[in-house]
Parts: C-alpha cells; structure tokens; sequence
C-alpha cells in the first residue's frame, strides 16, 4: 500500500484492512450519528499522526491521513465536499487580516456545516484551526541561498520564494478549469524548519519528524525520515493540506 500523506506520519501497511484493522483496535473516536453518514471518526496516535474515517451510507470507506497541528488560526471554513474545504486564515483579532487561503482535508467534517463555493454562501468560522502540512514529494536545501540558487526556485516562469504556497486547485476552481469534483488538498510549498522533533507513531513503531516551518503562514509540517531535516532548512515539493478544529482533541490526552 503507498500513499505518501500516510507515509509522512509513519502509517505504514501492507493494506488499507490492515491499518483500518489496527487504527480500530488502537481506538477510533468517532459519531455514528451524522445525517447520511454511517460513520465519522479518527484515530490519533500520542505521537500527533492521525487517520480518519468517513463512510456514506451506502459506500465505502474513505481514509486519509492527518495530523494533531501546534500552529492554530482563527479561520473561515467553507467544506464543499465531505472532506475538502476552502480555508481562509487570518491573523489575531476579529479584525485580522487575511494572510492566505487554500484548500485542505479536514478530518472532523463534523465540525463545519456543508455548503456551495458561491459567491455569498455559507461559512464556517473556527477560532482555533489546527493547520499542518504532509510532505508528500519534496527536496531538502541547506538554506534559503542554496534554494534561490537551485532550478527548484523556478516553475515555468515563476520564479518561487523559500516561503510561498500555492493551492493549485484553488486556482483552479477559481479560474472555473476544474470541478469540485477533481480538486484535492495539494500544496506547492516552500518553507523554512525552525524546529524538528523526530516523534514515533505508537501503531506503527515508525519514525517521523514532526515540523514546525515558516511558509506564507507558521504550520506544521510531518516529513518522513528519508529527508532529514534541521532548523534553517528549506523544504520544497508538494504537501497534503490537513486541518481540523480540535474535536477528535476534546477529552484525549496530548502528546
């Protein structure tokens, strides 16, 4: 089984039964309540790695990979699907400015209300969204220098900056070249570690580095231990976009 966003936070099995398997006997929160939904949940490991499930009545079940983020902004959430979302940041106070929006998966779908990407449609708004990043294909430079001077920095006729975020699929939508149906929570990313910490995902006995990084915003990042990393590193390639407002938080332990 490869899939790079599981992957980054250490969920490494031979088949999706098996880690559905094994994240159900370590302990899946969840609601079984939902309208149209059979179930909603998650398992979070002490390390900060997640995996959550959604199932329609009806379906099968969809997994995805997460993250417990340290980085939280007071956010506006539009969920369009049962996962994606448009994610608007902003800064400190009720009057803060925007400083960037993408899409991202979020792993509680409970926690906002669904609705259309129209101009004047509904919205979500979390005081406190936990904002992360899955390294899914990236490089590793020494420094911001060594990444200016690398043919990473330029992407057609762009050149990129050690801290930019591009939400290829927000542009998308935005330009009306896709559907919502074919956009998905992939980052363009370059951004600055300021610190590491190598955490163990406890279901899997994996290693991964648990990152905090400067991009456009502060988030954390999960990059698996084949890139290592240290403070003053740029990591560039493509992420996961991963948020979620802390409900599979409420009443657990933290790491």
């Amino acid at each position: 089984m490869k899939s790079p966003q599981l992957h980054a936070v250490g969920f490494d099995f031979t088949s999706m039964e098996a880690l559905t398997k094994a994240a159900f006997d370590g302990g899946v929160r969840g609601v079984n309540k939902a309208p149209g939904f059979a179930l909603i949940g998650a398992y979070t490991d002490p390390s900060g790695a997640r995996v959550a499930f959604v199932q329609r009545k009806g379906q099968a079940v969809n997994v995805s990979a997460g993250l417990r983020s340290d980085t939280r902004y007071r956010a506006q959430v539009i969920r369009f699907t049962d996962l994606l979302a448009r994610v608007a940041v902003y800064s400190q106070g009720e009057d803060g400015e925007l400083l960037t929006q993408f899409l991202a998966m979020v792993d509680d779908p409970i926690a906002y209300e669904q609705h259309d990407l129209t101009p004047g449609g509904g919205f979500s708004i979390i005081q406190e969204l936990q904002v992360g990043a899955l390294a899914m294909d990236v490089l590793v430079f020494a420094d911001e220098e060594a990444f200016k001077a690398s043919d990473a920095a330029r992407v057609g006729s762009m050149l990129m900056e050690p801290r930019s975020m591009v939400s290829p699929s927000l542009l998308g939508l935005q330009a009306s070249s896709i559907t919502t149906e074919e956009a998905g929570p992939t980052l363009l990313m370059g951004a600055v570690v300021q610190d590491v910490q190598v955490r163990r995902n406890e279901l899997t006995k994996t290693n991964f580095q648990y990152v905090r990084a400067a991009s456009v915003i502060g988030l954390t990042v999960a990059v698996p231990m084949e890139h290592p990393v240290e403070p003053g590193n740029v990591i560039h390639g493509t992420f996961y976009a991963t948020v979620n407002a802390g409900t599979w938080d409420r009443n657990a332990g933290a790491h």
